[in-house]
């Protein structure tokens, strides 16, 4: 019964939330540099406090502040944060229930090229059953549904029990430094679903990540007497051929049952001036993917990790006479942990009871890449999941749309998950 109300309730109102997501995609809240250098992000805010405001919830507005988040593993410290605000809204439940939060972020990457685009960037309109816009996907329909949920509830005249906090969080696509603020404020909850695209799928892990910078240097020489030289990128190429050895150990020893294989790419390799000139410094930087590990803290994996990457650059080093004297540099310039949340889990139950109720199949599975769940879950000790509406392969992409019909159906569990996680009183309106 609470369900098929639920539904009626969100059908009655279809247009008028996709008109808000509408506006939302319509609304530019762009990070620039990947928020190195500061981000649109106050456009957006503004129309997210508001509905939260109309809605009763009591609002909390701050920027994000490098002296405070600087204690967190992965920070992304150096960020122009200055009026670029996190929204958290808290609706107060009566008590005697479970409290939730959902976060989303804002800000979206730059749209690029606009000729590449076949629309405006920021059109906002349905075509063919998909909203198209910057964003769209990546993340503003799973934060909207998330808020207009809370709507849902709110003319429904339910009175939660548990308190429902929702986080719209700044500099995401800068690394997480939004959500990271949120938990150093102290935000805490019994559960937390983060949006990211899922297309309506259950996430409970996600791989955690290292981005290492390895320098090597060389010997410059014209290239006619190169025997005399010292060549960096073949020496940082000897480094990369040992690393992608160790990416096939790993492909063959380590498995997860809902995550891929690690993997180490190699994104960028620079060097030399030009063709005729033994190349003098090499630069390599690669991203590399590992699993969260059970009965092992975090902190234990990462560092795993990090010295088995260590040691090859080690080995090879100590294998040939010049790097042995003139040692790569190799550092980390930005990290993230692995995230799981037990399959056993109330809050995964219950979400996957939810989704058998609303899609009549729930289906689990994990993130190849990192989120926000890292931070709710290992710094703010809040069990997560994460849930969102759009096919994650359509992020950071031209022409990003996410269908209507997954925008709407998320709406419906998002309502359906709060009034259960976190109760309604008992003299409330029936739903």
């Amino acid at each position: 019964m609470a369900e098929l109300n639920v539904r009626k309730s969100i059908l009655e109102q279809k247009e008028k939330f996709i008109d808000f997501l509408s506006l939302m995609i319509k609304t530019d809240t762009q990070v620039k540099g990947q928020g190195i250098l500061g981000g649109n992000e106050r456009f957006g805010q503004k129309i997210v406090k508001q509905k939260l405001l109309d809605l009763n919830f009591d609002v909390d507005e701050f920027d994000v502040e490098d002296d405070k988040i600087k204690k967190f593993p992965g920070a992304n410290l150096g960020h122009q944060n200055e009026n670029r605000p996190n929204v958290v809204g808290v609706l107060k439940g009566s008590g005697g229930g479970r409290s939730l939060i959902l976060n989303g972020h804002i800000d979206t990457m730059p749209y690029g090229d606009p000729s590449q685009w076949t629309k405006d960037p920021f059109l906002g309109e349905v075509l063919g059953g998909e909203m198209f816009g910057l964003g769209a996907t990546d993340m503003k329909a799973s934060l909207s549904a998330m808020i207009l949920a809370a709507e849902v509830i709110h003319n429904l005249g339910v009175r939660l029990k548990g308190d429902l906090i929702i986080q719209s969080v700044v500099d995401e696509e800068g690394g997480g430094n939004g959500t990271m603020a949120c938990v150093e404020r102290g935000y805490r909850a019994d559960g937390a679903i983060v949006g990211e695209p899922t297309q309506l799928h259950l996430q409970t892990a996600h791989m955690g990540f290292l981005f290492h910078e390895i320098k090597v240097s060389g010997k410059s020489l014209h290239s006619s007497q190169l025997w005399e030289g010292i060549n960096a990128i073949d020496k940082a190429l000897k480094i990369y051929h040992e690393l992608k050895e160790l990416e096939r150990q790993w492909l063959m020893t380590r498995r997860h049952p809902l995550l891929p294989g690690p993997t180490i790419n190699l994104g960028v390799i620079e060097g030399g001036v030009a063709g005729s000139v033994v190349p003098n410094s090499c630069t390599m930087r690669f991203c590399l993917h590992y699993h969260p590990e059970k009965n092992e803290a975090k902190e234990v994996t990462r560092d795993r990790v990090e010295n088995e990457v260590a040691e090859v650059v080690h080995l090879v080093s100590q294998s040939d006479p010049w790097l042995k004297i003139n040692p790569p540099q190799i550092s980390i310039y930005q990290e993230g942990f692995p995230f799981e949340t037990s399959l056993d889990h109330p809050l995964v139950q219950k979400m996957k009871q939810t989704l058998n109720n609303v899609l009549d199949e729930a289906v689990i599975e994990g993130m190849p890449a990192g989120c926000d769940a890292r931070t709710l879950s290992e710094f703010g000790q809040t069990p997560t999941i994460i849930l969102g509406c759009g096919n994650p392969q359509h992020c950071h992409c031209v022409n990003e749309t996410v269908p209507v019909s997954q925008f709407i159906s998320l709406i419906e569990i998002y309502t359906n998950f709060i009034l259960s996680w976190c109760g309604t009183e008992q003299n409330g309106r029936p739903v």
